[in-house]
């Protein structure tokens, strides 16, 4: 009895342990998300009247990318937030003009980004103004992003939360970790690789196809043509009001349901 007594009292004082472990992780990265000992600020501008794609490759911080009528430039501004001075001359955004424009920030860290468990960070927060018809190319390392209003776009993101609203043309993600969120798209969705996070697409005006989910919920609404999920791991997948078929190839664990799909419906069976 006394030894059951003793395992489970050991059981608790671990397990106290640990949450305390986790909150004060989780204490810390607040804390340093919202701290910025030195900062600078960042305005720029790139002529892309003769450009056909801008690319964008940012590392830490949030990304905010608005697309503007009657205009050939792409406005940069922003802010970097450091713990040391001397990584302000050394946090930079580079710019190329050009048939394929490109907009690249450096910051000095070894891991090119914020640092939430030590006394070292630096980040760089962007808010760009482009033309709302040029195509995007995005390869992101971590933080947010915002997408409003632009044309057709691809995105490499290795972590934080996508939300894109209103595009004019296709849109190809390829996400390691946060939640994805389309609303309107005139052409195709095309999820290439989700790790983890949920996946949400609504008024989507061409074919929704996700190729490859790991983890996180699906749901799609207001597809006027066909929505496939080639494969899921885990997580559970929606559809309502689809133009054409719904199929989901492969699943691996969660439920699926569907109301209001005008073509097949094709569900893999459950062992």
């Amino acid at each position: 009895m006394n030894s059951k007594k003793s395992a489970m009292t050991f059981s608790i004082r671990f397990w106290a342990l640990v949450l305390t472990a986790l909150l004060i992780y989780q204490f810390s990265t607040d804390v340093y998300a919202d701290k910025c000992k030195f900062e600078k600020s960042i305005d720029k501008t790139l002529d892309v009247s003769g450009s056909d794609t801008l690319t964008i490759s940012v590392s830490a911080g949030d990304l905010d990318i608005t697309g503007v009528a009657g205009t050939g430039e792409a406005v940069i501004s922003g802010r970097v937030c450091a713990s040391k001075e001397d990584w302000l001359e050394q946090s930079e955004v580079n710019t190329t003009s050009g048939s394929r424009a490109t907009i690249e920030t450096r910051l000095p860290s070894s891991d090119g980004g914020w640092s939430s468990w030590g006394n070292n960070y630096v980040w760089m927060d962007l808010k760009i103004e482009v033309p709302y018809d040029l195509a995007l190319e995005i390869n992101d390392s971590s933080g947010d992003m915002f997408l409003a209003n632009i044309s057709e776009v691809q995105v490499k993101d290795s972590s934080g939360n996508i939300d894109i609203k209103g595009a004019r043309g296709p849109v190809s993600i390829s996400d390691s970790s946060g939640d994805i969120e389309v609303n309107k798209a005139d052409g195709d969705l095309t999820i290439e690789s989700d790790s983890s996070g949920d996946i949400e697409a609504t008024e989507i005006y061409g074919t929704v196809l996700v190729i490859k989910d790991s983890s996180g919920d699906i749901e799609v609404s207001n597809v006027s043509q066909d929505f496939v999920v080639e494969r899921d791991s885990s997580g559970d997948i929606s559809a309502e009001d689809v133009g054409g078929d719904f199929r989901v190839l492969k699943d691996g664990s969660g439920s699926i349901s569907s109301n209001g799909v005008k073509g097949a419906v094709e569900i893999p069976a459950k062992d």
